[in-house]
């Protein structure tokens, strides 16, 4: 992602003088600069002093952050990510303790720009959320509007383009989903994928209901060439190296494992959709989710690469029916002797036992 800041162009001289003005003089300096500026200046100088208040001068930057953050100003959608990256995640510029702190100067700028954008980072905007709930019980009520105006973003259906894949289904908080963008670009782009992924990232818990197998069922018939799609992006979470992931809780920013919150999620819906594809790679496809998801590093270890992931594609084959119960006793059995983490070789023995009681 590319965007232009006010370090690249001469404005930032300018807004650097105006700041240093204000702080011999008094307030004006900076006001009357934005005054003379276009729409686009104006992105520049509201870019260049977020960044200056994540660094350590909120103070200085707030009434002019808070008089840009009411104005319309065309903000891209590359724009608003950057200010959003800015505060939780693993690019951000602000200690999680700093940002509860000038939570008032960094994100109205951040949530004006999301407002005006075609699209937004979600996952950000959902963990700026959870800090609102935060301050709220650290007695920061007056945080309400802000909250509010986060629910209304977050209640924003997402725009819809026909041939290209929103912006928050496979999103960059882990090498999985750009990999993925990537690889398998025209696949992703086909007809009905987008309602049917949208549907696979609800998935929330280990298992699915039948009213969202139906779903699920339905919207897979509807996807172009829907068997290959999930067989696609199951192949690329088997196959995915455990790396740092962006975990946008707002203490835990050096994890590791193969998806993100919002690419684990989708992952699931996609492990529970291949119950619908009568197709011989499904079980050891699912079968290898298991394994990379459920061991750790060099392969073993009781310290999972996605522990949801691995619950997840356990419970999977232990719904296998019918034909595919033979194979996926076998799956699992191997599983068994591999994974080291309690949690899911319970479930492995569990899916083992649900698998033989169908049998």
């Amino acid at each position: 992602m590319v965007v232009r800041t006010a370090g690249k162009t001469g404005l930032r001289d300018r807004l650097d003088g105006a700041l240093a003005r204000e702080l011999a003089e008094g307030p004006g300096a900076v006001g009357e600069l934005l005054g003379s500026l276009e729409a686009a200046g104006r992105r520049e100088c509201a870019l260049a002093l977020q960044l200056k208040a994540c660094l350590g001068t909120p103070h200085r930057t707030a009434p002019a952050l808070a008089d840009l953050a009411g104005q319309e100003l065309g903000w891209s959608t590359e724009e608003s990510d950057l200010l959003l990256a800015r505060l939780v995640g693993k690019d951000a510029r602000v200690a999680p303790h700093e940002l509860q702190g000038a939570f008032g100067t960094l994100v109205p700028i951040a949530l004006s720009a999301a407002e005006q954008a075609g699209e937004f980072d979600r996952a950000r905007v959902r963990a700026l959320r959870r800090t609102v709930d935060a301050l709220d019980d650290l007695g920061g009520a007056e945080f309400a509007p802000v909250r509010d105006r986060m629910d209304a973003l977050l209640r924003r259906e997402p725009p819809t383009v026909p041939g290209r894949l929103p912006h928050h289904l496979l999103d960059g908080l882990d090498d999985f989903g750009p990999a993925m963008r990537a690889a398998h670009g025209e696949l992703l782009a086909g007809a009905g994928v987008t309602a049917f992924l949208e549907h696979c990232a609800l998935l929330d818990r280990p298992r699915a209901t039948r009213a969202w197998r139906r779903t699920a069922s339905a919207l897979l018939v509807e996807a172009e060439r829907g068997p290959e799609l999930v067989r696609r992006l199951l192949e690329g979470i088997a196959a995915q190296p455990e790396h740092r992931i962006s975990d946008l809780g707002p203490w835990a920013l050096n994890v590791r494992g193969i998806a993100g919150d919002t690419n684990t999620p989708l992952v699931r819906g996609l492990l529970w959709a291949s119950l619908d594809i009568s197709a011989d790679w499904a079980v050891p496809l699912v079968a290898a989710v298991a394994l990379n998801a459920g061991t750790g590093l060099g392969g073993s270890g009781s310290t999972c690469r996605s522990r949801p992931l691995a619950t997840t594609a356990v419970a999977v084959l232990g719904e296998c029916a019918d034909a595919r119960s033979e194979e996926a006793t076998r799956w699992l059995v191997r599983l068994s002797g591999t994974v080291a983490n309690r949690t899911v070789a319970k479930g492995i023995a569990a899916a083992v036992d649900a698998v033989a009681a169908r049998a």
